[in-house]
């Protein structure tokens, strides 16, 4: 067995660059030939209702086991990629940036010819601004199933058929740009949408690459493959084609914005009105615009972008100036499309739960308490614990910077960058672990690359990895073997009881367990 395993390793390539590339040929084979040839999206995009990877095989053990090992070999590919990229004492890159980004884009095009697999939201979508260009029916204010009964494709609506769009007006807007440059033809429109993710997906990449060189420069070949060969941002983003990945990029560029800025200008002796922080503010404005997630951690950047200044007073006026510069773009975006908050989907999204810790908990305390008390005594609860934690986060982070002695440049920049990019992480971290009332996976895309951007920091890094991981091999568990046995779909609160602590409980030990005790291991 031991001279198997030798003869096999003398057959791997020696060098890093080579390995790479055979990193990237394997896993685009396997993205191909698993994930794309059996389930194109030409084929398959007039299914009604539509279907996913389950229904698509038929719920079958080979269907299942595909899948399965399917991810494994791409996670460990990735991780092995990871090891390679990670640099050596002498800084020297594994690769060029353009292997990487050339690399990365292959693997979207891959992407791109696929049904969506694990959701419909990308029909969902489509739909919305179908609605809009041929009725002139808003998305923000009018549910699908307000379009003529005629329409061929309201039927992929699906159960959202009810629901109006929960996003912002810019992603509605770049949607609409897709079906007039698709010319209104739905497959083209799905396509347009498709591609959308990519370039977002590719201007991500790149972005994390740019913000790594210039903060850790020896980590930005290893840092742009851990977000652009991440299967979870492959899967979420290109084959799945989730808005959330441009949110994403609009939300890097801001923080690529805030690490120019920290750098520039250390410290200031008087206020300053910077370009760069009124691009941070465009570009939060429209992350929010998007998809509204992003507000949650709008106050962490604000402490980043003005603690360069040289007084508490000054700081504080500037943190009121850009907060209102931000809420100013987003309410402005807003009113033309505003529903009324009684009709808000954003606020509606929180009056269900599933495949999360409050629908555990809602499930256990029903037989006590009736279903309505138990779900308000369980989201009040969730919410009182995740209130402390974003409050313990914003505290620590302004006592830390507050209590900061008279700093030369480099660790006081240092500190101004990562201490809220490690604050915002891990609220974001918590919230999709904890909060979510109904949990699905490319949340993650919203806390991933804010990890990879800590680097050398390891431990946001290896938490979001092991959550990916858990959240990619969770969805066999709820949608086929749930099916083999129907007492885990007729008793929700074992199917639960098994299903959400596969889930959460091994991220959070990792996030919290301490992974090294060297002065590198924590922000």
């Amino acid at each position: 067995m031991t001279h198997r395993l030798v003869a096999l390793k003398n057959l791997l390539p020696n060098s890093p660059p080579a390995q790479l590339i055979l990193i990237a040929g394997l896993s685009g084979l396997i993205y191909a030939f698993i994930f794309t040839l059996p389930f194109p999206l030409a084929s398959l995009y007039h299914t009604i209702p539509p279907v996913d990877y389950t229904k698509l095989t038929h719920y079958s053990p080979e269907g299942m086991a595909t899948y399965g090992l399917g991810l494994v070999a791409l996670f460990g590919l990735y991780l092995w990629a990871i090891q390679i990229a990670t640099p050596d004492q002498n800084g020297q890159p594994a690769t060029s940036g353009r292997f990487i980004f050339a690399s990365s884009a292959i693997l979207a095009i891959i992407s791109i010819l696929s049904y969506p697999l694990t959701a419909i939201d990308f029909f969902i979508y489509a739909i919305h601004t179908r609605g809009w260009a041929l009725y002139n029916l808003l998305p923000q204010t009018t549910p699908p199933q307000a379009l003529p009964h005629t329409d061929p494709w309201l039927g992929l609506a699906a159960e959202w058929g009810d629901n109006p769009s929960p996003y912002g007006p810019v992603w509605e807007l770049l949607s609409l740009g897709g079906f007039y440059l698709s010319g209104g033809d739905f497959l083209f429109h799905l396509f347009a949408l498709k591609i959308l993710a990519a370039l977002a997906y590719m201007g991500c990449v790149f972005l994390v690459y740019k913000t790594l060189q210039h903060l850790q420069p020896e980590w930005a070949v290893a840092g742009a493959i851990a977000f652009g060969w991440s299967p979870l941002v492959l899967l979420e983003s290109v084959q799945n084609a989730h808005n959330d990945i441009v949110m994403v990029f609009f939300l890097l560029a801001a923080v690529w914005a805030l690490a120019k800025w920290t750098t520039r200008y250390p410290l200031l002796h008087k206020f300053s009105f910077n370009p760069l922080l009124r691009l941070m503010c465009l570009f939060l404005a429209l992350s929010i615009l998007v998809k509204f997630v992003t507000i949650i951690i709008v106050p962490f950047l604000l402490i980043g972008m003005v603690m360069p200044q040289p007084k508490w007073r000054q700081r504080l006026a500037a943190m009121a100036l850009y907060g209102a510069l931000i809420g100013g773009l987003v309410l402005i975006a807003m009113l033309p499309v505003w529903p009324g908050a009684e009709n808000w989907a954003v606020l509606k999204a929180g009056s269900g739960a599933g495949r999360s810790l409050l629908a555990l908990l809602i499930l256990a305390l029903r037989d006590f308490l009736g279903t309505n008390t138990a779900f308000d005594v369980a989201r009040n609860l969730i919410l009182a614990v995740f209130a402390l934690i974003y409050l313990f986060y914003l505290g620590k982070t302004i006592y830390r910077l507050w209590n900061m002695p008279s700093p030369s440049p480099p660790p006081f920049v240092s500190l101004s960058f990562y201490l809220p990019l490690s604050a915002a992480f891990l609220v974001l971290f918590w919230y999709v672990l904890l909060v979510a009332p109904v949990f699905h996976a490319w949340y993650l895309l919203w806390f991933l690359p804010l990890a990879i951007l800590l680097l050398p920091y390891r431990r946001p890094f290896i938490a979001s990895t092991v959550f990916s991981i858990t959240a990619l091999l969770v969805i066999p568990y709820f949608e086929t073997i749930r099916v083999w046995y129907p007492i885990l779909l007729e008793n929700h609160l074992l199917g639960h009881l098994i299903g959400v602590p596969l889930l959460i409980v091994l991220p959070a030990i990792t996030l919290l367990w301490p992974i090294s005790p060297s002065e590198n291991s924590e922000v």
